[in-house]
C-alpha cells in the first residue's frame, strides 16, 4: 500500500509532466489526471506552481498547412513533432498540449485547486506580468482548496 504523504507545495516547471502527452493520451483527461494527483498529494491550502505552453502563441505560430500536415491540432491545442534519430537511437514522436488561462482555471477547479495568479513568461524571463500572446509559456500559481471536514465523525 502506498503511503498517503501530504506536501507543503508542488512544482512542475518546463512542462515537466503537465502538457506532455503520450501517443495515446487524451489531451484533456491526461492533464486533469495529473492535476488531480498533485491536488491529492498536497496539504489543504498548500500551493502549486506550474508552467505550461501558451496556446495563444501556438495559435499564432501555426498555419493551415501545419494543421493539414498534422503538426498542430487547433481543436485540442496539441502540437506534434519528432526528435530526429541520433546515433543508435530511433526518432521519437513528441506531443505537447498548450493551454489558455480560462481552461487552466477550470481544470484546476476540477482538481480541487484554485488559481491565485497566472503570468506570462519564457524560461529565463519570468515576471509578474500579463501574458504576452507570443510568449512560449504561462506560469500558474494555485492553492489547494481546503478539504471539508468530516461531518458526523469518522466512518
Amino acid at each position: 500500500m502506498c503511503p498517503s504523504w501530504k506536501y507543503d507545495c508542488a512544482i512542475c516547471l518546463c512542462e515537466g509532466s503537465f502538457g506532455l502527452l503520450g501517443q495515446g493520451d487524451d489531451p484533456i483527461d491526461q492533464p486533469l489526471s495529473i492535476l488531480c494527483n498533485i491536488s491529492r498529494s498536497l496539504k489543504p491550502q498548500a500551493k502549486a506552481v506550474l508552467t505550461v505552453l501558451n496556446a495563444a502563441a501556438m495559435l499564432r505560430k501555426y498555419t493551415n498547412e501545419d494543421i493539414a500536415k498534422g503538426r498542430f491540432d487547433p481543436l485540442t491545442l496539441v502540437e506534434s513533432s519528432e526528435i530526429p534519430p541520433r546515433e543508435g537511437l530511433p526518432a521519437i514522436a513528441v506531443r505537447e498540449r498548450a493551454f489558455v488561462p480560462t481552461e487552466l482555471h477550470l481544470l484546476l477547479r476540477l482538481a480541487g485547486m484554485s488559481v491565485i495568479n497566472i503570468w506570462g513568461g519564457t524560461a529565463g524571463n519570468w515576471g509578474r506580468r500579463s501574458i504576452d500572446l507570443d510568449e512560449i509559456e504561462i506560469m500558474v500559481v494555485a492553492r489547494k482548496i481546503a478539504e471539508p471536514s468530516a461531518v458526523g465523525g469518522s466512518e
